[in-house]
């Protein structure tokens, strides 16, 4: 088991430019190939690009995540973006 002892840099935190246009550019990819896959590959193929998908697309999302969570820890009494009260 891999546990994090330290924060994350705040210059991990967000995510570049280049790494952002990488990512569409890997999803966009394996949208092409499930497009095909999806014609002539075995489920377990087809299942496997999805996973990728799914996680790669998840990436920036999660980047936003952990955005709110680290401004959430600098200002603990402010309220979240979501909140409705």
């Amino acid at each position: 088991m891999f546990i994090l002892t330290t924060a994350p840099k705040q210059s991990q935190m967000a995510l570049s430019t280049q790494v952002k246009e990488s990512i569409n550019q890997a999803a966009n990819n394996l949208r092409d190939a499930l497009a095909f896959a999806a014609r002539s590959e075995h489920p377990v193929v087809i299942s496997t690009l999805t996973d990728l998908l799914v996680r790669i697309e998840s990436v920036e999302s999660i980047e936003d995540i952990m955005r709110q969570m680290d401004d959430k820890s600098k200002n603990p009494g402010s309220k979240p973006p979501f909140f409705m009260g």
